[in-house]
Formats: structure tokens, C-alpha cells, sequence
């Protein structure tokens, strides 16, 4: 029987932990051909992860909360095609991919400087359009249905039936044209693309009810709303998607979030063990009536910290701690795309003794101890137990008899029931040998383009804090220098080097024609020669990737070879690869592979 069959909202007993595969402006490290390449690594790892909404939304460099399109799945992080190779990519190593559902409000057009045009998408032989009518008549506080009469439309007749918000028209979801467009989008999502479930956007927005239709109708395996409030707001809407008496949707956990936020921010830890009487702040995975639909998390890409302006509400410091409070208890736990890539072997190892435990998502705890320095819970998985000690005096709990210390960090500390050792070292020693470094000799990479127009800027940045190479926007006029062009078989090319200067180093480029003229899309995560051609057309400025018709310097490999053979190959953030598929860049000794 598989999950689909019978999971509503959310299954029981489910032992699983998702990944949230992006953060804001991620659009190197979330790119759906990156992520695929990273299948090797995160798929062992995590069994769900939820990424940004695909779906195009207009523009470049768009994270894809103002969608316009449901049917055209080109966005800022990759082609359709893209797309679906990376969920099929996954979905062949037992990993499932979460759509980021937006539809509380839908990005117009535009066209004419209009508030409320739609496009008309054909799927599946019929054509879908949501009309000025499927927009809430007090959208925008009412400035839209003013805009609306004005210009000769008409607006709904119904209020929103959850909060507004302005950033873009907000949808009727009462309107028989709104659902069937969104019954038709989100069956695409699951029966065509293959996603495994839903992430549904700022549900605060309309009723919980629209959320039980739709799930009923679409059956995802997985489904959790985002619902931003207290606690005792969150169950309400948990308890608004029930159907016969069964919630249809699981919710994210805000409260234990800000619970762990604030012991760590005050070093007290005891507030990780309030009581159910705090108003709206008891955390929904410590609810045996709910943690079954909690999905928690420490940080995502609305807590982070942004940028010096955007700063947010990030966690400052103890971040492994975090995860590891949240990894060992019931619930079904979110990691952070950057807590990943910062903290990878710790996870690994949470997650691994989670598995060991076999801890789920309706799994009973207990508290052994509470105070400021020390708070310590113990989790009845299905193999065993497994405690988490958090806080700064780790000594005051020592490991109790019959329990084995298998993890000790900052503000941290495992043990496991000894007779749910099992083969704990044999983990240990694989996760060692997956993390192992290897050494890294630095190296040039060049970028060459072959343009149809002048001028030619670089606008270019790098992974290390997006460091600008090139100074601001627009970049540096490459075409008036001999330094910058080279000749290759008659023809002249702009070029820029830049130093590869570790294994984790990348760069990404933009092609323009000076500030407020055309530009390219983000070109992201080069690192090895590459070739293109520029084309102007009218006030579109396109690139194609032809690095394949020239030469790099990197030997080609061919995968089923690569992985029949007995020689050792690496990625290029030096760890030891089992698994080659076509398209990686590994390499063996300082010499790089493309795997064919």
C-alpha cells in the first residue's frame, strides 16, 4: 500500500524529514540542474524536499510568490525540462519533491498598464484563464475595484475570505472559474510533473476550507500550510481543513520556531518546556492531538537573515544545536537549505540516529529534566529510545544507564538506548568517509562570449558573499580592451578569468548593455571554461550555451564506465562519489571529468 493510498493531510507514524531546498535569492544553489547533481547527496538524506514555486512568474531572478502562469514551469530556477529530470532524478533514489503552492493571490500581466489581465493557458486540451471577476472585490483595500469601474471591468462580488495582500490581486476562491483553474494546476503539479505534495502559500489568505477542497479532490500524499500566528490560530485552521472529521493538511510549526529562537537568544532553556497554558505559544509537535500535522523547522527563507536592510529574524549562533533539539523530536522536521550546506556531516549524523531510534512524527517524549542550562527530552522511537540534551550545561544530565553518547557538540548531546545501537560506527565511518576532504589545487576559469551588439558589460559576483568582481551594476565594458578579447578560428570573443580558489568557490555572470539597457538572465555556478553567444533581439537580450562545441580542458568520462571502474573520483567539493551519472564534473587527481 503506498502513502497516497491513505494519508490525509499528513501520514501517521511517518519518520521522515524534508529538506527546504532554497532560501531567498538562491537562485545558484537552488537551480533544478544543481539540485540534481546534489542527488547523490541529499536524496540518502532527506525523503521530501520542498523547493520554490516553479511556475513562471514574469520575470528573472523572481523567487515566485507574484506567480502568472501555472502552466508555463520556466521560472528563475530552470527550464520545465530541468525541472522535471530533477524530480525524476530523485524520485528514482525514494525522495519526493514538495510544490510551493501559491494561490492566495496571482501577479497580472500588466499589459497596458492593466490591474487585472490574466493569460490564457491551454492544458490537457482545455483552456484556462481567471478573469477580472475571479478578483476579490475589496482587493487592495478596495483601490483595485476603484482602478476596476474605472477602466470598464468588473471585480468579484465577494469579500476575501482571509487577509489581504497588496503585493498582488488577491483571488475569489468562491468563484467556480478560480477553483476549477486551480483543481486543474494542482492535479498538473502531482499527475504530471510528479510532485509528491503541496507547500501552500500564506493560507492566512483565504478560508481553510478552499484547502480541504482542493486536497480532497487532488489527494497529494503530503500537504502543509503555511498559517504565520500563534499556535492556538494554527489548530484552527488544522481543524478548518477537516473533512469527516480528518484534517487535510498539515501546518508548519511557527511556535516551536520562536521557542527555540528565544531560549537560545536568552540562554534559558527552559523555554523549550512551556506550559500548555501559555497562550497560543505552545508548539504544536508538543500536542499529541496535533504533532502528527506539525512540520517544524528552526529557520526558512522569511525568518533568515536577508540582507543589512532585510534582515529579518534570523538565529544568531547555535544553529546545530537547534537542529538537533529539532531532528530528535516527533513531528516531521524541515532543515534549512543553509544549515545544510553549512552544518552537512552534523545533520547527517542527526538524522542517521533519528533513523536508528526510528523516531516519527507521532512518537510519545518525555522530560527528564528542565532547568535554564539544561533541558533534556526523551523520544520513544519505534527501535528505541533516543534523548536530546540542549542548553550550556550539558554535564548536569549525564548518560543515564542502559544509553550510549553517540553525539556530543555546542549546546548538544545524544544518547541512545544502547540495545538500538546497531550499526552505529559502521554509519559514523561512512559519513566520515562521505565528508572526507581532499586536497585542492586553485585554478583558472574562463568565461568567453560572442556578441552581436555593443557595448558588452560583465556584471559579475561571486559565492563568497556575493562579492562583486566587477565593481556595481552595470559591470565593466569588456569590449574596448585587447586584455579582454582573444581570437578563436577567426573570430573575436570577450573573455574574463577568474581564480577557482577552493572546492566550494563559484562565480555567476550577467551580459548587459550598460545600466537601464537589455541583459542576459543570471548565468550561475561556473566554475569551469565556458562558451557562449549573445544575442541582441529588439530589447531582449539571450545567451546560448556552447561550450560543448569547444574546447575545455575537461576529459570526458563515460558515467556506466565510471561507475563499472575501480578508480576513485570526487565532485568538485572534494568528497568521494559512489554513484556517477551523466553530467556531473568530478574529478580524479586535479584533472577534471564530465561524465557522459
Amino acid at each position: 500500500m503506498t502513502v497516497a493510498s491513505f494519508a490525509q493531510g499528513w501520514p501517521a507514524n511517518y519518520g521522515g524529514v524534508m529538506l527546504q531546498g532554497f532560501y531567498w535569492d538562491s537562485y545558484a544553489d537552488s537551480q533544478w540542474s544543481y539540485l540534481e547533481e546534489k542527488a547523490d547527496e541529499i536524496a540518502p538524506y532527506f525523503d521530501l524536499i520542498w523547493i520554490p514555486q516553479s511556475g513562471f512568474s514574469g520575470s528573472s531572478n523572481n523567487m515566485g510568490y507574484t506567480p502568472q502562469y501555472y502552466f508555463n514551469q520556466n521560472s528563475s530556477f530552470g527550464t520545465e525540462g530541468q525541472l522535471r529530470s530533477m524530480i525524476n532524478a530523485y524520485k528514482s533514489r525514494g525522495t519526493g519533491f514538495i510544490a510551493d503552492v501559491v494561490i492566495n493571490h496571482r501577479n497580472n500581466l500588466g499589459v497596458g498598464g492593466s490591474w487585472v489581465d490574466y493569460p490564457a493557458e491551454t492544458y490537457g486540451g482545455e483552456t484556462y484563464q481567471m478573469l477580472p471577476s475571479d478578483i476579490v472585490k475589496n482587493d487592495d483595500g478596495g483601490q483595485t475595484k476603484t482602478w476596476a469601474e474605472a477602466h470598464g471591468y468588473a471585480l468579484s462580488d465577494n469579500n476575501d475570505t482571509g487577509d489581504g495582500w497588496d503585493g498582488c490581486r488577491d483571488l475569489d476562491h468562491k468563484s467556480a472559474n478560480v477553483n476549477r483553474v486551480i483543481k486543474a494546476y494542482l492535479d498538473y503539479l502531482l499527475n504530471d510533473l510528479g510532485y509528491a505534495g503541496f507547500r501552500y502559500d500564506m493560507v492566512k489568505g483565504y478560508s481553510a476550507s478552499f484547502t480541504a477542497d482542493y486536497n480532497s479532490t487532488a489527494k497529494p500524499a503530503y500537504s502543509v500550510g503555511e498559517y504565520w500566528d500563534a499556535s492556538s490560530a494554527i489548530k484552527n485552521w488544522i481543524n478548518g481543513t477537516k473533512i469527516d472529521g480528518v484534517p487535510q493538511s498539515a501546518a508548519f510549526d511557527f511556535q516551536f520556531r520562536y521557542r527555540m529562537r528565544d531560549a537560545l537568544k536568552s540562554n534559558d532553556f527552559t523555554k523549550l518546556a512551556s506550559s500548555p497554558s501559555d497562550a497560543g505559544g505552545y508548539p504544536l509537535i508538543y500536542q499529541e492531538d496535533y504533532r502528527q500535522y506539525a512540520v517544524s523547522f528552526v529557520e526558512n527563507h522569511d525568518t533568515e537573515y536577508r540582507s543589512a536592510t532585510a534582515q529579518q529574524d534570523p538565529l544568531k549562533g547555535d544553529t546545530v544545536a537547534a537542529n538537533a533539539f529539532m531532528l530528535a523530536m516527533p513531528g516531521t522536521p524541515c532543515v534549512f537549505y543553509k544549515h545544510w550546506q553549512t552544518h552537512r556531516k552534523d545533520i547527517k549524523l542527526m538524522i542517521e540516529a533519528r533513523r536508528l531510534a526510528g523516531v516519527t512524527n507521532t512518537s510519545a517524549y518525555s522530560v527528564p529534566m528542565s532547568q535554564a542550562m539544561c533541558h533534556v527530552v526523551n523520544v520513544a522511537g519505534t527501535k528505541g529510545h533516543l534523548i536530546c540534551a540542549i542548553g550550556s550545561g550539558l554535564n548536569m544530565y549525564p548518560c543515564p544507564s542502559g544509553y550510549t553518547q553517540i553525539l556530543d557538540g555546542s549546546k548538544f548531546r545524544y544518547y541512545i538506548e544502547t540495545s538500538a545501537l546497531a550499526d552505529w560506527e559502521d554509519v559514523k565511518a561512512r559519513i566520515e568517509e562521505e565528508e572526507a576532504p581532499v586536497p585542492f589545487t586553485p585554478y583558472d576559469a574562463t568565461v568567453y562570449v560572442k556578441a552581436d551588439f555593443t557595448p558588452v558589460y560583465f556584471y559579475v559576483w561571486d559565492s563568497n558573499n556575493n562579492t562583486q568582481l566587477n565593481g556595481g551594476w552595470p559591470g565593466k565594458r569588456v569590449d574596448n580592451s585587447a586584455d579582454n578579447q582573444t581570437v578563436i578560428d577567426g573570430e573575436t570573443w570577450l573573455k574574463q578569468t577568474v581564480r577557482i580558489g577552493s572546492a566550494d568557490y563559484y562565480f555567476n555572470i550577467i551580459f548587459n548593455q550598460g545600466s537601464g539597457k537589455p541583459q542576459t538572465t543570471d548565468i550561475t555556478r561556473v566554475t569551469t571554461d565556458r562558451y557562449f553567444i549573445a544575442t541582441l533581439t529588439g530589447s531582449t537580450l539571450s545567451f546560448e550555451d556552447v561550450t560543448s562545441q569547444h574546447s575545455t580542458g575537461i576529459e570526458t568520462l563515460r558515467s556506466e564506465s565510471a561507475n563499472g571502474g575501480a578508480e576513485v573520483l570526487f565532485d568538485l567539493m572534494g568528497r568521494k562519489v559512489v554513484n556517477i551519472h551523466s553530467g556531473q564534473i568530478l574529478t580524479r587527481g586535479q584533472k577534471k571529468i564530465l561524465c557522459k
